[in-house]
C-alpha cells in the first residue's frame, strides 16, 4: 500500500488538517469518517454514504454506486450475524476490484481486489539460485544485487518494496540510499535487469529516491488528484509526479525492467516513472492497477475499512487504475510457475541481443 514521507510542506498540511478536525466537524467527518449508530442498518449506511462522498475512482472503476445501495441494502437486518453482515458489506465493495479496498474485523477480511488477483508465480529465491552469482543484499534486506551466473557483464537487482517497517511519524526509511551501494557494484556492466516483481509498494519518496539514479531525462509521469468534497468531481488541481536524476551518476544503460500482477501501488508509480525512460524495457505482466492513497476508517463496531481518494493520470489525462502497466504485446508474459520463469528467461533472451 502507497503512503507519504513526511516533509516540511507535507507536516503544516497535516497540522492543517488537525486544525480543520478539530473546529470543523464536517472536515473532520470528511477525512475520518463521522461517528454513527451501531445498528447494522446504521453501519451499512455510514459506510455507504462514505464511499459515495470519498472514493475517487467509480467512473473509473464502472461501478454504479447507487445501484449497489439498492441491491444490498435490501438484505441488512438486525437479525443477522456479524459474519452474514460481513458477507453483504464484502459483496458490494468486491464490485470495485480494488486493491486498496478491505475491510478488516476480529474474525476475518476481504480486500476488493487481492481477493480476485490471477495467479503470476515469482520466486526470488528461485531466480537467485538459477540466474544469480555473486549474491548480496542492502537496505534493509530489501534491496538483492548480483550478476548473472553465465554472463558477469549484465547485472541484477531486485527490489522488494517502497518501504520498511511501520510507515508512521517516526519512520526510518533511510535504506533507499543502498541502492548507490548496489549500482556501485554494478557500475561496469553493460545492461540490468531490474525487477521489482512481488513489490506491493510503500512510500512516494522511496519511489523518487531510487528511480532518480536510472534517470537519463528528467519528466513528468504521473498526475495525482485527491478527492476534497463530497461532489462526484470534487477534486483538488493535482500534483505533479517526476522521476528526476540525482546521485552523482545515473545508470543509463539498458535495462529490462521486470514487472508482475503483485507489483502495487508505490511500485506501478515507480514502473510510470520507470517505463518513461528510453533505455528501459518493460518485460512480464501487467502491474496490479491500484495507484490511489487509501485512508482507513474505522466503523461504530471498531471494523476498519480503507477507501481510495486519490485519481492518478498519465500527462495526457490517461489513467492506469484498474489495468496496470502494461508490456508490449511481445514482452507480455505470465508465469505459471515460479521455477519455469518465462518472464526472466525472456529478459535473458534480449539481453543476448545487445
Amino acid at each position: 500500500m502507497k503512503t507519504f514521507k513526511i516533509k516540511t510542506k507535507q507536516f503544516w498540511s497535516a497540522c492543517l488538517i488537525w486544525l480543520l478536525c478539530t473546529f470543523n466537524l464536517s472536515a473532520c467527518d470528511f477525512f475520518y469518517g463521522g461517528m454513527t449508530g451501531t445498528s447494522y442498518n446504521e453501519m451499512f449506511d455510514a459506510m455507504w454514504n462514505d464511499y459515495k462522498e470519498t472514493y475517487a475512482l467509480f467512473e473509473v472503476r464502472n461501478v454504479d454506486w447507487e445501484e449497489q445501495y439498492r441491491l444490498h441494502k435490501p438484505n441488512i437486518s438486525e437479525s443477522m450475524t456479524d459474519k452474514e453482515f460481513f458477507a453483504e458489506c464484502a459483496a458490494m465493495l468486491y464490485t470495485l476490484k480494488d486493491s486498496h479496498v478491505y475491510i478488516k474485523t476480529p474474525f476475518g477480511s476481504m480486500n476488493s481486489g487481492e481477493d480476485i488477483l490471477p495467479p503470476d508465480a515469482f520466486s526470488l529465491n528461485e531466480v537467485c539460485a538459477q540466474y544469480i552469482d555473486s549474491l548480496k543484499k542492502c537496505g534493509n534486506n530489501i534491496i538483492t544485487y548480483g550478476r548473472l551466473k553465465t554472463d558477469s557483464t549484465v547485472g541484477y537487482i531486485h527490489i522488494a518494496s517502497f518501504s520498511s517497517g511501520q510507515t508512521g511519524i517516526n519512520q526510518n526509511q533511510d535504506w533507499a540510499s543502498d541502492i548507490d551501494i548496489a549500482l556501485e557494484a554494478l557500475k561496469d556492466t553493460r545492461c540490468l535487469i531490474l525487477d521489482v516483481r512481488g513489490n506491493r509498494g510503500g512510500l512516494t519518496g522511496n519511489v523518487s529516491r531510487i528511480s532518480g539514479r536510472f534517470c537519463a531525462e528528467n519528466k513528468v509521469y504521473a498526475i495525482s488528484r485527491t478527492k476534497n468534497g463530497s461532489g462526484k468531481d470534487d477534486f483538488d488541481s493535482g500534483v505533479e509526479l517526476e522521476i528526476k536524476k540525482n546521485g552523482s551518476w545515473q545508470y543509463t544503460k539498458p535495462i529490462l525492467f521486470l514487472t508482475n500482477a503483485q507489483t502495487m501501488s508505490a511500485g506501478e508509480e515507480f514502473s510510470m516513472a520507470m517505463t518513461t525512460q528510453s533505455h528501459v524495457t518493460q518485460i512480464g505482466n501487467h502491474t496490479c492497477g491500484v495507484f490511489s492513497l487509501a485512508l482507513e476508517r474505522c466503523l461504530s463496531n471498531g471494523w476498519r475499512y480503507a477507501v481510495s481518494v486519490q485519481r492518478v493520470t498519465d500527462p495526457a489525462g490517461n489513467t492506469p487504475e484498474g489495468t496496470g502497466i502494461v508490456p508490449l504485446p511481445e514482452n507480455l508474459i505470465v508465469n505459471v510457475t515460479a521455477q519455469d520463469d518465462l518472464q526472466m528467461k525472456r529478459a535473458l533472451e534480449i539481453v543476448q541481443g545487445l
